[in-house]
């Protein structure tokens, strides 16, 4: 009888750990994507046979996008979801447009299921998007943060929950209001970039004298290990955007990393009230 139980309890333990991911094998995925990427071949990463893919809100169809457009990184960082499977990078990319090349700040989302990518969500901050909304675009700016720290584990007993990290997120979100709720976990300096923009120069994150809903917030991936989530939202209710916080071992937001796209009303991504 003990056997048997024994057997069962192994079963399920080797069906837990399937359910989820490691880094390596996350970021042996990622590498894939962006040989795939460069080389203009959708078909040489493994893929899903139900794989869908968004450019800035609108679905398109696997070889299309950024898989014709795109080309090498100029940098990139990463971070991992090992439970959900899910992986977010932002970086800055070669794109050939209109027959030129030129500069984009990328952040993409993959969904792993089976060792196969079933989900591509990609944002892409683009300079003429950028010119025509906010002028927040500038690729040297991102560049040159690829010193920062953003690959050492926090210490475990200074790792922090999803639910906390997710709750900092939304209170900065809802910090566009004329009497915010709540005051974010911000450390100081708290420093954030827009489409690679440095957009706070005294080392203050909130949010000043802008009035703006946010809708269609969702948080796919978070990285507990690293301090890291990622906030999908539909920016002012009008641009696909994602905003990616890193806390530090102290619970405090250090860093915001927001990647925009051009203007999509409504929902963002097909399934995200499920």
């Amino acid at each position: 009888m003990f056997r048997r139980f024994a057997v069962i309890g192994a079963i399920f333990a080797v069906s837990a750990v399937a359910q989820g991911c490691t880094r390596e094998g996350l970021k042996a995925v990622i590498a894939s994507y962006f040989k795939a990427v460069e080389a203009h071949d959708a078909s040489a990463l493994a893929t899903s046979a139900d794989l869908r893919i968004t450019e800035n809100g609108q679905m398109i169809k696997p070889g299309e996008g950024l898989f014709q457009s795109g080309g090498k990184t100029r940098m990139q960082r990463s971070f991992f979801d090992t439970e959900r499977c899910g992986t977010v990078t932002e970086a800055v990319i070669e794109e050939t447009a209109g027959g030129a090349q030129t500069l984009s700040v990328l952040a993409v989302r993959l969904k792993v299921d089976g060792g196969k990518v079933s989900e591509i969500e990609t944002i892409l901050t683009r300079e003429a998007q950028a010119k025509a909304l906010f002028n927040l675009y500038s690729p040297a700016e991102l560049m040159a943060t690829a010193a920062q720290d953003w690959t050492t584990l926090l210490p475990a007993r200074k790792r922090l929950t999803r639910e906390y990290m997710n709750r900092g997120a939304n209170e900065y979100f809802d910090a566009f209001s004329k009497t915010p709720p709540e005051i974010p976990p911000f450390a100081k300096p708290c420093n954030r970039w827009e489409g690679g923009k440095h957009t706070t120069p005294d080392g203050d994150c909130m949010p000043k004298d802008l009035v703006l809903t946010h809708t269609h917030r969702r948080f796919p991936v978070t990285d507990v290990e690293l301090g890291i989530t990622a906030g999908f939202i539909n920016f002012a209710q009008a641009l696909p955007d994602v905003h990616i916080f890193k806390y530090n071992a102290a619970g405090k937001i250090e860093y915001i990393q927001a990647v925009f796209g051009g203007r999509q009303a409504g929902l963002i991504w097909p399934d995200e009230g499920k």
